[in-house]
């Protein structure tokens, strides 16, 4: 089943909250309070947080991708990592809300250094994928109705645990999701060759899941257990 929008679309929770009132000084000027001064969140490690080295701006190891049966493009790592990030996509947008239009909606890898969470950081390297950030925000749970998180529960274990939530991460951002296995992965490559033979295969791949199958749910109940933060 196929919904255009989920619960954050249809119950927007409003988050900000002013961060203090500013000081009055003896002479009535006003004083920015000390926690109003925003800390350095820049990114300076040469690999992201999952490991993953992190490319220069004319590097050719990112490059755009298609994401089958949407008409939509990201930008990402190119290789397994890609293969992989593209079909989870894909399947989200089967299976959990329907992705759509090209205003920023959906993020792959950007040069933006600047980081609220560290698995941020993953999308410097290209191995990391946000589906409508903007109404899946960091730090905001329940976003997504029950099936909804059924659905991308089984997309997780149908990759074999080698894709991460940011639903399951501290702070939480339901948006996003990452590669949680190093380079060279033989996990990874083995996961992106059966999808890669999926695309040629009849009654394969996205689309085709029954994400009820007790045996599905079984496993994804089990993959959870062990990447939740």
């Amino acid at each position: 089943m196929t919904i255009a929008f989920s619960r954050r679309t249809i119950m927007k929770q409003f988050t900000g909250v002013a961060a203090g009132a500013a000081l009055v000084s003896a002479g009535g000027a006003l004083l920015a309070p000390a926690s109003a001064v925003a800390a350095d969140t820049t990114w300076r490690r040469s690999t992201s947080a999952n490991g993953w080295s992190i490319p220069n701006a004319r590097s050719s190891s990112t490059g755009t991708c298609d994401i089958q049966g949407t008409g939509l493009t990201v930008a990402l790592r190119r290789g397994d990592a890609a293969t992989v990030l593209a079909y989870l996509a894909q399947r989200f947008h089967y299976d959990v809300a329907r992705l759509e239009g090209d205003r920023g909606e959906i993020v792959g890898y950007r040069a933006d250094r600047k980081v609220r969470a560290d698995f941020e950081s993953n999308h410097l390297s290209g191995t990391a994928l946000a589906l409508y950030p903007e109404n899946y925000p960091l730090g905001v749970t329940g976003n997504f109705f029950p099936y909804q998180v059924t659905a991308i529960r089984d997309i997780l274990a149908e990759l074999g645990g080698v894709v991460k939530w940011g639903g399951d991460m501290k702070p939480a951002m339901e948006s996003m999701f990452f590669i949680d296995v190093p380079p060279q992965s033989q996990q990874l490559g083995q996961v992106a060759a059966t999808l890669t033979a999926w695309q040629t295969t009849p009654s394969k791949g996205a689309g085709t899941q029954n994400v009820e199958d007790p045996k599905r749910v079984e496993a994804s109940k089990k993959l959870a257990k062990s990447q939740k933060a």
